[in-house]
């Protein structure tokens, strides 16, 4: 970040520099947080859902519902906020040819994996 005179601007990085440094194509990630809270929301959701679908209470008196909507509200805004920390990764630059037709490539073939199992049960 640059600051210069009461006005803060990003300093995109410059791509051919990034690649050079590092000597490949493709763009190494940081620590992120979104896949272990994934799984605690996942988990969370599951326990609940699980007791319910038993006619068991929780431990401790815990109300089932509250817990299963709090998970999913947990679910949703992490899956949020890790498809918008992706698209910043993509408009900041950081995705090259490479790893776009990557992505291209592994969304096809997921649906193409998804064409095969509906004819695969009709």
């Amino acid at each position: 970040m640059l600051t210069t005179n009461n006005h803060t601007t990003t300093k995109t990085p410059n791509l051919a520099l990034v690649c050079q440094s590092q000597k490949h194509p493709f763009h190494i990630l940081d620590a992120s947080p979104y896949p272990f809270l994934v799984s605690f929301f996942l988990l969370a959701l599951l326990i609940p859902t699980t007791f319910y679908m038993h006619g068991l209470d929780l431990p401790f008196g815990l109300p089932r519902a509250d817990l299963i909507h709090i998970s999913f509200l947990g679910l949703y805004t992490t899956a949020m906020q890790w498809f918008i920390s992706i698209v910043k990764e993509s408009s900041q630059g950081y995705h090259t040819t490479k790893v776009q037709h990557g992505l291209r490539m592994g969304m096809l073939l997921f649906i193409l994996s998804e064409v095969m199992l509906f004819f695969a049960f009709f």
